[in-house]
């Protein structure tokens, strides 16, 4: 232990008395060890992003869709064509896990008009009273869409705050009427601006399904359920007993699409893991390219130290002892480099993050990128081993050396 020491301060000394050398030697290894944690401060960030949008909504939504194009070849569809509001009943009363569910109709973006004023293309969509509970949106002001709303066909809307600031600049739109396909629409809840993978609800009109289905659309048909179980129930086991009513309903045709946000979540968890993996095992090729610049000044080391060398082995020096003070000078190389390089990686990070909150993406509060202390510390360490891997050719033939001929060389 005190020979590693030892061996320790004297490559300190070394690093300073040739600081421009070592720098250019440490190069290899600060970029390899700067690009992995930044990867991993990147990928971290994303998921923490992604699983915080998720959360707005909750992640314990399912969603059904009619989908025909699952089903075998030369598979007819009896006598089901779409979805429509009774699958809604016929799900709910064939699974006891469920809580609430809502059938939804995105209908073709139409202008919105207010005496002069107007908004193109808004996102409409046609729900009932849970449509609200399932998204979890808040309400600004007035109420959002309500049983007897659905039941009387009312015509009334819930609209986003940028259609609500473009129509009404004074901000009081509540009890206002509001063209849309030649109806008259009252409106009665303004619906807070919120953020979801790039979109918002701003642009978001809301209308009771049967409104839609009665005065637009004509018949039942709805473009798809959103489902929630019931609190305690796992998401996947309440999928597995919707699934089975889904095939009860088609006589075991697979002519639905099952999803909910959580399985949704799982996918871009792992794409942006597998993706950060993948670019943080091609920028660690970087250490290897360290590595062979240390092996290289350490065998440039091991020259000009000859007679050094010699002189050690001369007085007594053990060849083990010559063989760890290189191995530990290349390590100490390495990980002063993996630091320097991990030191980088976390200023980035707080430039990054406080440069993306001020702009308000890809969030309100920017991309937060949390330093990944525990793969900083092992790439320091890898640094270090890929340094003494690197550097145990030039150290054994340091011990190799001969003390007559070393001190004999100039």
């Amino acid at each position: 232990m005190k020979n590693i020491a030892q061996s320790f301060l004297i490559a300190i000394g070394m690093l300073r008395l040739h600081k421009l050398r070592a720098f250019l030697t440490m190069l290899g290894v600060i970029i390899g060890v700067m690009s992995v944690t930044m990867i991993v401060m990147i990928s971290s960030g994303f998921q923490a992003y992604i699983n915080g949008e998720f959360k707005k909504l909750g992640s314990d939504t399912m969603f059904v869709f009619f989908d025909p194009g699952r089903r075998g070849r030369g598979q007819n569809l009896g006598n089901i064509a779409k979805l429509k509001n009774e699958d809604i009943k016929f799900v709910m009363n064939r699974v006891q896990t469920l809580d609430i569910a809502t059938g939804l109709m995105n209908i073709p973006a139409q202008k919105v008009l207010y005496g002069e004023k107007n908004v193109d293309n808004p996102q409409i969509y046609a729900s009932d009273e849970n449509f609200q509970e399932l998204n979890r949106f808040t309400m600004v002001e007035g109420r959002t869409l309500n049983k007897q709303d659905v039941e009387t066909r009312a015509n009334v809307a819930v609209i986003g705050e940028d259609i609500r600031d473009r129509l009404f600049p004074d901000k009081h739109a509540i009890g206002k009427l509001i063209m849309l396909q030649g109806i008259a629409l009252e409106v009665i809840g303004i619906v807070e601006k919120s953020d979801f993978m790039g979109d918002n609800t701003g642009r978001m009109l809301l209308v009771p399904i049967t409104t839609a289905q009665d005065k637009w659309i004509g018949g039942d048909r709805i473009d798809m359920m959103m489902l929630r179980a019931k609190p305690g129930v796992k998401v996947d086991d309440a999928m597995e007993s919707v699934w089975e009513a889904l095939m009860i309903r088609s006589n075991n045709k697979p002519i639905y699409r099952l999803d909910s946000r959580e399985s949704i979540l799982k996918v871009f968890g792992g794409v942006v893991g597998a993706a950060g993996a993948i670019l943080a095992a091609v920028a660690a090729l970087s250490l290897l390219v360290g590595g062979i610049g240390i092996m290289n000044i350490m065998l440039v080391s091991v020259t000009e130290r000859t007679k050094e060398i010699g002189l050690r082995k001369a007085v007594g020096a053990k060849r083990g002892s010559i063989l760890t003070q290189f191995l530990v000078e290349a390590g100490t190389l390495s990980l002063i480099g993996g630091l320097i390089g991990m030191g980088i990686a976390w200023l980035i990070g707080q430039v990054v993050t406080l440069a993306t909150a001020s702009m308000h993406w890809p969030a309100k509060s920017g991309l937060e990128m949390p330093f990944p202390l525990v793969a900083a510390i092992f790439s320091a360490i890898f640094s270090a081993m890929i340094g003494m891997v690197f550097g145990l050719y030039p150290a054994m033939s340091a011990s190799r050396l001969d003390p007559i001929v070393a001190l004999r060389r100039e």
